[in-house]
Order: C-alpha cells, then structure tokens, then sequence
C-alpha cells in the first residue's frame, strides 16, 4: 500500500513545474519536510519537539552546547554564544559577558536589560508570568542583576550545580524586550524577534513558515538564501516531496523508508538517537498496578532488544536507567533497571497475588512513532504469561487521562545532561508522576531529591542520585522502553547532520551547501 501511495506522490509532484531554488545573492533557498506545524514560536513556553525545530535557528541561547564535541568526550561540553565567557561566584551564582554589537533581526542591538527580561519574574518566574510553563525548565532564577552593560549576573535562589546547563537549554533563548512588548506575548508566538541566523517572514497556517537569511548574524552569514519549512504531515507525502527535489531534508522518516531514500544518488539518509525515552506509565493509585511487585513484573516483561530490533531495525539502544552518558560523572554504567527478565516477573506476580484482575493500556492512537506498534507488542508479551491486559486506543491526550486506566504511553526528553532534566517528569514536586500518573513518592525520598537539588557537592549528588534511581527502580511508577530514534531524509547537496535532539541547527558552522550544486 505504501508503495502505491509514492507511486501516486511522486507521478502528482512529477507533473508540476520543475522545481527551482529562489537565491538571495548566490544562495540556494533550503526546504525543510516537517511532520507538523508548531504551535506557536515562543522559545520558553513548553516546546513541542516541532516548534523546537524551527525555533533553534531564530534564536541564540548565552551558552551552548557542543554536540560534535560531546561525541568523543562523553559528557556535556558548553561553549559561548551570546555570552563570550562565564564564571562562578558562588553555587548560586554565575557571572557572563556578553557579546558586544550582537543584532536582533529588527535592527535592536542586543543588551544586558533584553537579557535581564528574558530570565524576569514578569516574564518567567513570577507568580503571574507571561510565561508561566518556563519555570519548569529553567528552575528556579531568583534575580538577574546587570553589573555594566557587558556584564550580567544570574542568581538561583538555591545552589544550583547545573544553571549552566540551563542556560544552554533552548527554552534560554534570548528574546528582544522591545519586540515582546510591542506585540505582546501572543503576537510574539506568531513573530518572533531573535538573533539566530533565521529571520522570521511569514506564516502560512497549514502550509508553510518562512524565513530569510539575517546576513548580520553575529555568527557569520547564513548559507541558504530563504529558509521554508513546510508543513506535510504525511510521511509518504514528505517522501515524495524530497525524491521530487521539492524538499531539501525531511524528518521523521519511517525506518522502512531508509532503503527508499538510500536508493536515489542524489539523497541520503541521517540518523540521531536522541535525548528522549519512550516510557510506559504505571498509574500507581489503581487496583491493579497498586502492590509495586505487579508493577515491577511488568517492566521485566518487556523485551526491549527484541522490540529495537522489530521496530527500528537496530538503531536505537535501550537505556540502563534513567540516565545518559552525557551525565558524565552521574552515569553509572553497571546500572541494569530494565532487563527482560520472565522468571523473575513470575514469581513476582506469585508474590502479588495477582488473581487475573483486568489491566487497562490506554494509548493515543499514532501520537508516537511506531508508539501504537511497541503497545501492542508489549501488550502481547504481557498476555502471554496470563495478564489480563486490554488496550483502549483513543484520539487525545485528555481522553487518555480519563479515571480507569491502569498504564499509559508517552515520552520523556532529557530538558538537559543532567538529571534535573528529568525531574519535571519523574521526582519534582508537581512532577507528570505525581500529577498525572498517581505516582506517590515517600517523605524519605521527598527528602532524597530535597537533598539532591540543595548541594553542588559532586560526591553527595553523586550518591543521592544512586539511592534516587534505586528508589524509583523498587517503585516503578513508569519504565522505559528504548530511547527514541530519529530518521532524516536529506539532499546530497547539503552538508547538515542531525544533533541528538529535536532542533535542527542551520548556523553557519553546522549547515552548508556543497560547493557547485
């Protein structure tokens, strides 16, 4: 059927007018494939991975970080960005210079106070923020003082080991106080005022996003001409829209696509596995799932090799526990909390007594990539050792969360190399464990996370995050599956590689177009 579908693309695509590459100056225009469109261009208001996508090129972050580097060295590596340099003061406390003559694409030179708004209570942290969903990704900023117009210093208001870390997060994007203000914080969603290299033209509402090349870019002058990202969320269609040169990269490729993709000499495929889990959520409050040893059956059922190889043909890795390596000296690599492991889970669900008690999946039918795919699989797995496993696929989010279901799917992104970023989901007060999925930790491990969020020592973190995954592995309010792998078709005309996250990076160091194409 898939085939037929191309077939049917490719013939419609192949009658238009050939496609030809609009040039500002000598630069080709460059077509991106999304799946969606975003939601809105706010760099701070709770992401989705396709506004992520776009907006990673209109705006710039203080510090950031170097994926290409963090390959070899197997941790975190931040370099500058808008700011040329950083220092402690103290735990709490780091100090930045900023770049100096940095230009916003509406001609405001970027300065201290632009900085001083963007991490303000009015914008961020106060109680009737602008941007209230910010708070959540960014922590905790107790104030933002400007010490000359080159100098700024951010405060938390605990000692934080990680506001570095923060700071390179995309949601830190810097954003024009002039331009918020003029357009408020609804008209900036729609038109967004950054110093990336991408300058916002227009948005066609189910069609397309436009931008052009911001030659000031402090950065260096982008390379493509006009930057379109267009809004196909076929994935045959997007397909076809890069066979037929309409697109120059596509993303979220099927993986029985890649052969397709490779069979063309003008295409070729990209790869990332990245910061991002597939889980399965155990909501912990309902009959069911209620004693942790049925929970804990269930995680040591799922054969998850068995499910990276049927799905992703391989080019995923299970992960050890909640953790990357990019943790660097908070990775332990002898953690083992999701093995397969039946014999185990059998006398587990003895234990438990489970008398054949109904437990429902609900599960949002196509949200994932191969997400409705992994649940049935890990539904049959669970059926063949006598659970009584149903699975209610529904249409939405909110209908997933309706009173009665016992498990539910969905995905949890690293927000940065550290575990902070995963306590918005798992162990921060409000968390989607505790809000969402009836998870319902103990005061001793309240005060473990207490712990661990109130030092910068190394050796104290470093043991109370062993005892955090120790609790969260006997718990098991969710578990995970395999780390969520992302295909990209690509022109071979470009030279982009893909970052093991969802933002795709068109600055001049990481995108250009070969010579004499």
């Amino acid at each position: 059927m898939k085939n037929i579908l191309l077939t049917t693309f490719v013939v419609i695509a192949s009658t238009a007018a050939a496609t030809t590459y609009a040039r500002a100056g000598d630069r080709p225009q460059l077509v991106i494939g999304l799946n969606d469109q975003p939601a809105k261009l706010e760099p701070a208001d709770a992401p989705l991975s396709v506004d992520m996508r776009v907006t990673y090129s209109v705006f710039d972050t203080l510090i950031r970080r170097d994926y290409a580097s963090e390959q070899t060295a197997g941790h975190a590596v931040l370099i500058p960005s808008l700011a040329t340099a950083w220092k402690r003061i103290d735990d709490r406390t780091i100090e930045l210079k900023l770049r100096q003559n940095v230009k916003f694409h509406n001609g405001d030179t970027l300065t201290a106070q632009d900085v001083a708004f963007t991490f303000s209570k009015e914008r961020i942290f106060g109680d009737k923020a602008l941007v209230p969903t910010a708070k959540r990704y960014l922590g905790d900023v107790e104030a933002v003082e400007i010490i000359d117009p080159e100098t700024i210093r951010i405060r938390a208001a605990r000692p934080n080991p990680v506001l570095e870390l923060r700071l390179a997060d995309t949601t830190a994007a810097v954003v024009n106080e002039r331009a918020y203000r003029e357009m408020g914080v609804n008209g900036f969603k729609r038109h967004p005022v950054g110093t990336g290299p991408a300058k916002f033209v227009q948005w066609d509402d189910g069609d397309k996003l436009t931008f052009e090349p911001f030659d000031n870019y402090w950065g260096g002058k982008p390379a493509f001409g006009r930057l379109v990202f267009r809004v196909i969320p076929d994935s045959q269609a997007r397909l076809a829209c890069l066979i037929n040169h309409e697109c120059d990269l596509i993303v979220q490729v099927d993986p029985d696509q890649l052969s397709t993709i490779s069979s063309y000499e003008y295409l070729k495929t990209e790869e990332s596995v990245i910061e991002n889990l597939q889980v399965i959520w155990f909501v912990g409050t309902e009959p069911s799932v209620k004693d942790k040893r049925i929970r804990q059956a269930l995680s040591l059922l799922i054969d998850r090799n068995l499910l990276v190889q049927a799905l992703w043909s391989g080019k995923t890795t299970v992960p050890t526990s909640w953790q990357i390596s990019a943790f660097g000296d908070l990775f332990d690599p002898q953690r083992q909390d999701f093995v397969f492991d039946p014999q185990k889970a059998k006398r587990l669900l003895a234990e438990a007594g489970y008398d054949g008690g109904e437990i429902l999946i609900r599960n949002v039918s196509g949200y994932y990539p191969f997400g409705d795919q992994m649940i049935q699989a890990v539904q049959k797995m669970w059926q063949n050792v006598g659970l009584n496993v149903k699975l209610q696929m529904v249409e939405n989010v909110a209908q997933s969360y309706q009173p009665g279901r016992s498990i539910g799917t969905g995905s949890v992104s690293f927000l940065m190399p550290a575990p902070e970023g995963l306590g918005y989901a798992l162990f921060e007060k409000g968390g989607l464990a505790e809000t969402r999925h009836g998870f319902q930790p103990s005061t001793e491990f309240k005060k473990l996370v207490g712990t661990f969020y109130s030092t910068a020592d190394g050796a104290v973190r470093k043991t109370t995050y062993k005892q955090i995954l120790d609790y969260l592995a006997d718990e098991m309010p969710a578990t995970a599956v395999y780390m969520m792998p992302q295909f990209y078709g690509v022109s071979t005309k470009i030279n982009w590689h893909p970052i093991p996250n969802y933002p795709l990076d068109f600055r001049p160091d990481r995108f250009a177009f070969k010579v004499g194409e």
